[in-house]
């Protein structure tokens, strides 16, 4: 059936499964920030003690188009659509082109009496990792023949973010440390020791967590510092202190609540 709206995951369509399905709803949900705050001791007012931003929840309805009395055949739709959904992975919709959600779990509604044909089905998939929606093409400088200095970055979307980064030694010797900070805080890599064209990277998964190697060797024991490369939107600035001259890259998905 030809949708006027569609939700793919992992690139598969959910009108690809079947069709006699109608997608009647996509809501693609926005990603709330929990605050914590405390009253002021002079009574007036609050400050904030913490924050965190909550799973997020992208829902899609549909209807199967079988009449009625086809039971078995509208129970087969309903379970291949539930074996479609049970999946973790890149969830996009029609009318966000460009932007994708990683799905960490996924919830499945009763398919209730199969002889209602007007009955309208639910999936709800849930983002618990990243609860943003993340460009799929992302923002990238280089820098090169650099140790040292300043660098901006222009971070897309709405939302908070982390940054990707790398430094390939190209000093025809070897280099003992790197450091990177962004918004005050540090990442320094102490004793990494490149060679001539070894690369440090430092990158996220999709479970959004911090991730540092030389090769396939992971440096994250030579890591003191900062907890993450953290980011907002717009131009965000990154210092490098390297003990030798190399190519900086930065890598930055934009995130949208």
């Amino acid at each position: 059936m030809n949708l006027s709206r569609q939700i793919s995951l992992n690139g598969e369509p959910l009108g690809s499964v079947h069709p006699s399905i109608v997608i009647r709803n996509i809501d693609p949900g926005a990603a709330s920030e929990n605050v914590q705050s405390a009253g002021r001791m002079n009574g007036t007012g609050s400050r904030i003690t913490g924050s965190a931003w909550e799973p997020r929840d992208v829902t899609v309805t549909y209807a199967i188009d079988i009449p009625k009395k086809q039971l078995t055949e509208r129970r087969e739709v309903f379970d291949s659509v539930c074996a479609w959904a049970r999946k973790k992975g890149w969830l996009t919709v029609s009318f966000m082109p460009f932007k994708r959600l990683y799905v960490d779990k996924t919830e499945i509604g009763s398919m209730g009496d199969a002889f209602e044909w007007t009955n309208e089905f639910t999936i709800t998939f849930k983002a618990y990792n990243v609860p943003f929606f993340q460009d799929e093409i992302p923002v990238v400088v280089t820098k090169t023949s650099v140790s040292g200095g300043s660098h901006s970055i222009n971070v897309k979307g709405n939302a908070p973010g982390v940054l990707d980064v790398s430094f390939k030694n190209t000093s025809g010797g070897s280099c003992a440390d790197v450091a990177f900070t962004i918004g005050g805080k540090t990442l320094t890599f102490t004793g990494v020791n490149l060679a001539n064209n070894a690369v440090l990277s430092v990158t996220h998964g999709t479970d959004d967590l911090l991730k540092a190697y030389v090769g396939t060797t992971s440096v994250y024991d030579k890591l003191t510092g900062g907890d993450d490369l953290y980011t907002d939107p717009g131009v965000n600035t990154v210092t490098l202190s390297a003990s030798a001259a190399g190519t900086l890259t930065m890598t930055s998905y934009g995130r949208y609540v």
